[in-house]
């Protein structure tokens, strides 16, 4: 009777078993044979290269005709890891299952190691006893329990480099030999051709990913001025084209010296950008220092740079084990950083930084115009109650001129008679000049009226305007229905009540006549200011449909403000041609011209060219008189609401401006000017009316 079993007898006995199946093999295979299988598999792993890109699976499938091939109890590819300097398993297999799980802890260093030997010298090793060479590594076997005898290694060789290496360990049944060594090096060719070929497919792929998101990031520029939404899309396509867990945008706060989060995106939901416990000093973080230097970093252990931040993994949770931050620089300054943290596959490299740094730009684009146009609608919104304050100015100056001119106006009056009466002529004087200084605030009072009625024209005509593209495009989009066109005349009906119009009767005019009424009526109002000036009336016959008093507000507002910029021994030129189906009417003047700060605004009301403190002491029509500004508004309220066009040009003379002198300060008589022909050619504006000729066809129309 056989005695109990122990472990190492059967032990022995599989070894035996294993030798003796090894040999009945070799007997069974000639080298014909061996020859055949050798070929079939080398052309089951050509198949595969041809079949898959998916590395993973092509490198499985490869292991797996090791194993077979070779007898051998379990096989892998080992790649180099240039981040880390040493050999990673890429992919493993044994009978047990043993590695693969494993794979992370069980890496394999260039020295002290077979695999490591074989990459740096580029050649094989066949080690039958693994006990009995130097350079075996044991902390594979001791760390996965997975007892290594004997190795097979072959270099994984491309063109330009060696990328790693194919081992085959533990053969079952004898030793490897030369033989094997021939057919695994025939593996290895068309491992690393995969190898190279995956690696290169896989850049080729994150260029093509990197592209993508820096084209949807331009677009999404253009789409919208939100900058939570736009940062938001950014993020999240950056986190997917680098394969990342988490990404996020810091700005600067100049009123708490930190960064803070605007947009922050992990895979865990860890990282709350609204946080106010997640912001990161500007000294003592690795962020801080990015901003700081205006230079990207990239970080594979952050644990071990004394400037990691290690209270924001305590507050959120989120573990960082790699990471890149970029600077977002503007044309100005750097405004905070970008940053991408935990690869997914690996570690970060600098092909990652270039990517990162290019969308950087786009992200400090971004930021900067949301906030140029976040403060352009600010201004806006202040224009805006500015409008509304002059609105009620205006109103209330109309309503409050009214009834106080009239009765000073009538009290005036009784007051003449009855120093009349009475033979009393020590008051003539003051008379004279109160009804003088009565009769300007009659005429505000009447531009005023003017400017109320006609003010609401630009409102009117946008919304109108809006109103009508809307039913353009229902009209296009669905059939016309009375029902629609119905509810439009009741909107039209409710916005000419909402904003009244002021109808005028349009008059038929005929520029000569009506330029040469203007030319005698300005000829006698300058000579009352004894003005020395050059007048050249000009105006070609043409008819012109527009009410008689509006054309009269243009013409004489226009003539007198270049009266006024003019001085003595200038000229001022009033022509009108006709061209084509339009008028043109212009006054040009040599005076000293507008300053360019004022240009924009002139058209805007109660924004004169000069100090209104001098109207009190200058009467209208005399050199720098000043003014109220209000003649050019209501102008230009005119254009809005009776459709021509209005348009000017001023030089100003060049010595004031070298002087610094504005508006008030404009002297009577100048120095600079050696005669009095100097100052004509240093100055001056002209302002271009353009209008519509009347149409005969509706002539009788318009003016019914």
């Amino acid at each position: 009777m056989m005695g109990k079993l122990t472990y190492e007898y059967l032990e022995r006995r599989v070894q035996e078993l294993e030798r003796l199946t090894g040999q009945l093999i070799d007997t069974a295979m000639d080298q014909e044979h061996h020859e055949l299988f050798d070929l079939a598999v080398i052309c089951n792993i050509s198949q595969a290269l041809a079949s898959t890109i998916d590395l993973d699976q092509l490198l499985l499938i490869v292991i797996d005709e090791v194993n077979k091939a070779l007898l051998t109890e379990g096989s892998g590819v080992l790649l180099y890891d240039e981040s880390r300097g040493d050999l990673y398993w890429r992919q493993v297999r044994d009978a047990r299952k043993i590695l693969a799980p494993q794979t992370e802890a069980l890496r394999v260093p260039m020295d002290g190691s077979i695999a490591g030997w074989v990459f740096q010298n580029n050649k094989s090793a066949i080690v039958n006893d693994s006990s009995k060479d130097p350079r075996y590594y044991p902390g594979i076997s001791e760390k996965s329990g997975f007892q290594i005898h004997k190795v097979l290694q072959v270099p994984l060789r491309t063109p330009e480099k060696t990328i790693g290496v194919l081992m085959a360990m533990n053969k079952i049944g004898g030793d490897f030999t030369e033989q094997d060594e021939a057919l695994l090096s025939s593996m290895a060719g068309s491992v690393a051709l995969a190898v190279e070929n995956a690696t290169f497919y896989k850049k080729l792929k994150q260029s093509k990913d990197a592209l993508e998101m820096l084209y949807r990031s331009s677009l999404a520029l253009g789409t919208t001025m939100d900058l939570d939404h736009l940062l938001e899309v950014i993020i999240s396509d950056l986190r997917s084209a680098m394969e990342t867990e988490a990404g996020g945008v810091l700005l600067y706060d100049e009123r708490r010296d930190d960064l803070y989060w605007r947009e922050a995106q992990d895979s865990q939901g860890l990282i709350n950008p609204a946080g106010v416990d997640l912001r990161l000093p500007i000294q003592g973080s690795i962020s801080g220092q990015v901003f700081q230097s205006g230079e990207p970093v990239l970080i594979n252990d952050p644990n071990a740079n004394p400037l990691f931040f290690k209270t924001f993994e305590k507050r959120t949770g989120f573990v960082i084990r790699n990471e890149i931050i970029v600077p977002l620089n503007t044309r100005e300054k750097t405004i905070g950083c970008l940053m991408v943290m935990n690869k997914k596959d690996g570690r970060f490299s600098q092909d990652d930084v270039q990517l990162l740094s290019s969308l950087a730009g786009v992200v400090a684009l971004a930021v900067e115009n949301a906030t140029f146009f976040e403060e352009l609608m600010g201004s806006y919104r202040d224009l805006e109650n500015m409008n509304r304050v002059k609105s009620k100015v205006l109103n209330h100056l109309s309503h409050e001129l009214r009834t106080p001119l009239a009765i000073i106006r009538g009290s005036l009056i009784n007051m003449e008679k009855k120093f009349l009466e009475k033979g009393i002529s020590d008051f003539d004087n003051a008379l004279a000049r109160i009804n003088r200084h009565l009769q300007s605030l009659s005429r505000l009072e009447t531009q005023v009226e003017s400017i109320v009625m006609t003010g609401y024209s630009w409102e009117k005509r946008y919304i109108t305007g809006f109103l009508q593209s809307a039913l353009d495009l229902m009209d296009v989009q669905s059939e016309w229905t009375p029902e629609i066109k119905n509810a439009a005349a009741m909107i039209h009906k409710w916005l000419e009540k909402t904003f009244p119009t002021r109808h005028d009767r349009l008059d038929l005019i005929d520029t000569e006549q009506f330029g040469m009424s203007i030319s005698k009526f300005i000829q006698a109002k300058t000579d009352e200011q004894e003005r020395k000036l050059s007048l050249n009336f000009d105006m070609e016959s043409a008819k012109l449909l527009i009410p008689t008093h509006v054309l009269q507000a243009i013409m004489e507002g226009l003539i007198r403000n270049a009266i006024e910029a003019t001085p003595d021994g200038g000229r001022v030129d009033i022509t009108g041609r006709t061209k084509g189906d339009r008028y043109i009417f212009k006054v040009k003047d040599t005076g000293v011209g507008i300053p360019d700060k004022d240009k924009e605004l002139i058209f805007e009301g109660f924004y004169p060219v000069q100090d209104t403190e001098n109207y009190s002491s200058r009467r209208p029509y005399s050199f720098n008189a000043g003014g109220k500004g209000i003649d050019l508004l209501r102008i230009r309220m005119f254009s809005e609401l009776y459709g021509f066009r209005l348009s000017f040009s001023s030089k100003r003379c060049p010595y004031l401006t070298e002087k610094g002198i504005e508006s008030s300060d404009v002297p009577e008589s100048c120095s600079n000017c050696i005669q009095r022909t100097d100052c004509p050619e240093n100055g001056g504006s002209e302002f271009v009316v353009d209008f519509a000729l009347a149409d005969a066809n509706n002539i009788e129309q318009k003016t019914a």
